[in-house]
């Protein structure tokens, strides 16, 4: 599939957005994007539309473009979807767990392991998404992924600042994977169910104490 110019924009940033490059409620100059990227102002400005509908940025009339604010609620609400929608994506996917996927399972859980060992948090959750949408492209439903690597992308954001300040998190997480991919072993569908929906709510409990903790 050949990508437009737009859609490499809207990839780049997304990344910069989700990596913290472009700070929460940041202003995004266009003109100055534009030139750093090298394209022209259109495509930045499809780009910054699609992330709008995403929830990472903001279109204010007259104003501009700004980076979303991080907020207690919003994670709340992305957590929450996240739990339910990722528990049947695993019950959905169990009976799929075939050879190749637990290959690429076993693959990103050693990845997963590795970076949480060296305390690199962006390779960390990229090798951690790569596992669990292993297993949740197995259930075939597009709505449902496309749904969840929207979730992913606004909920990543929370994650990164988090685990920067509890990196601990990263290998507490890696052994609730272990456990996630010995069930996908099993293709056991209500136990695959449950620990995820147990790591999912378990990110957002620790994201909750992170959140409401007083400043210093």
């Amino acid at each position: 599939m050949v990508r437009t110019i737009t859609d490499q924009v809207t990839n780049r940033l997304r990344e910069l957005v989700i990596a913290g490059e472009l700070a929460p409620e940041a202003r995004i100059d266009q003109g100055e994007l534009a030139r750093q990227l090298g394209v022209s102002v259109v495509p930045v400005r499809e780009a910054l539309a699609r992330l709008q509908a995403g929830g990472l940025v903001r279109l204010i009339p007259h104003r501009g473009a700004f980076v979303s604010a991080l907020s207690l609620d919003e994670m709340l609400d992305i957590y929450r979807m996240r739990e339910v929608l990722e528990e049947q994506a695993a019950r959905d996917a169990a009976p799929q767990m075939h050879a190749p996927a637990l290959a690429a399972l076993d693959a990103a859980l050693a990845a997963c392991s590795v970076s949480a060992g060296g305390g690199d948090v962006a390779a960390f959750l990229a090798h951690t998404r790569t596992l669990h949408f292993t297993i949740y492209q197995a259930t075939g439903r597009r709505l449902l992924l496309q749904t969840l690597h929207q979730l992913w992308d606004q909920s990543e954001r929370y994650r990164r600042l988090q685990l920067r300040l509890a990196p601990e998190r990263m290998t507490e997480a890696a052994f609730e994977d272990r456990a996630i991919v010995q069930a996908c072993r099993r293709r056991d569908g209500e136990s695959l169910a449950a620990l995820v929906r147990y790591k999912v709510h378990q990110t957002t409990e620790g994201l909750r104490r992170w959140m409401q903790a007083p400043a210093d």
